[in-house]
């Protein structure tokens, strides 16, 4: 930023504009904090409107807009793009070198494609955008370690991108300390009985359950489900959800379990890829099929009239100041 020299002499209402224009003629970077709610909410539901406009299928038209959607907003942003082409899709990952520690990685992702026939604007346009949104709050600083995102191809059958990057990472010795995955953040529902409960819950998470029917079973609350090996890298998110007025849920699941078919549940999405190589991993879910009743459009359109993007936002804001904490000591 040039410095102004200014002169006593010059009128205040000169002086406020000079000072307006300076402060916006930044880098970009500058503009991102501060950022009112109703500024968030506005941007977020403009992209998760653009990406959930129809299905996106690979081969098809929307799907390539989508995938080309999450490369122009990572490069914008500043992160070193790349198409990561498996053979049968594309995953779009972007990386924001760290300054102290690049090598060391902590992600963030959400898988872009959909079933078919279904636009998908809780499964999964509302994570999509939740990755935009959380990397537009963490380029604002430098960290430690380096940020990677991504947009996964091919969640929608058996997570066949993140599985490939994972391979990929693994057979090249990566040292990912922590990947969030936002699977389903935007639909909340405060009626009664609107949360349903997954059968042996009761039995694996005692205190969660007994939480959920205490509060008449409503579908208020975001689901945290991480291994064992990622519960260091949230010691603070309980304050941050408190500072949002956000209620979470938090479901640990041990080594053992997360690899049981008692926990077919718990890994319905691209986190299981890095559980099964053994990186730490945590979906952010609002528990999909469970709580929403047009999950896959099986009972009426995945509508982003339906979603809640308050509800979306205070989850990014929480989990942005988590990942911030992940990446390593920051400066402005």
């Amino acid at each position: 930023m040039e410095k102004v020299l200014i002169k006593r002499t010059i009128p205040l209402a000169l002086l406020v504009l000079i000072l307006s224009a300076c402060s916006q003629s930044g880098n970009g970077k500058d503009k991102i904090a501060g950022l009112s709610l109703s500024t968030q909410k506005e941007r977020y539901l403009l992209d998760v409107e653009f990406i959930a406009k129809m299905p996106r299928i690979p081969g098809q038209s929307h799907h390539k807009q989508v995938q080309n959607l999450c490369a122009k907003r990572f490069n914008e942003l500043g992160f070193d793009v790349e198409f990561h082409d498996y053979g049968t899709g594309i995953n779009v990952i972007g990386v924001y070198p760290g300054k102290q520690n690049p090598t060391e990685k902590i992600l963030v992702s959400a898988h872009y494609d959909t079933v078919p026939d279904c636009n998908g604007a809780d499964d999964n346009a509302s994570g999509i955008a939740g990755v935009f949104e959380t990397a537009r709050l963490l380029v604002s600083k430098e960290h430690d370690r380096s940020l990677v995102v991504a947009c996964w191809d091919e969640e929608e059958r058996e997570t066949i991108g993140s599985k490939a990057y994972v391979k990929r990472e693994k057979n090249n010795a990566a040292d990912i300390k922590m990947s969030y995955v936002y699977e389903m953040i935007a639909y909340r529902n405060n009626q009664p009985d609107s949360q349903q409960i997954p059968a042996g819950f009761e039995r694996l998470y005692p205190q969660q359950v007994k939480r959920i029917r205490s509060n008449q079973n409503k579908g208020d609350f975001i689901a945290l489900i991480y291994d064992d090996k990622a519960s260091e890298m949230l010691s603070t998110i309980t304050e941050h959800a408190q500072r949002q007025n956000l209620s979470v849920l938090q479901f640990e699941v041990s080594s053992q379990l997360k690899t049981s078919p008692l926990a077919v549940d718990l890994r319905r999405s691209d986190h299981s890829a890095f559980w099964d190589e053994d990186y730490p991993a945590m979906m952010i879910t609002d528990t999909a099929n469970f709580r929403n009743q047009h999950y896959h459009c099986l009972n009426g359109e995945d509508n982003v009239e339906d979603l809640d993007a308050e509800f979306a936002i205070k989850i990014i804001n929480t989990l942005s100041k988590t990942i911030e904490e992940s990446l390593g000591k920051s400066t402005k």
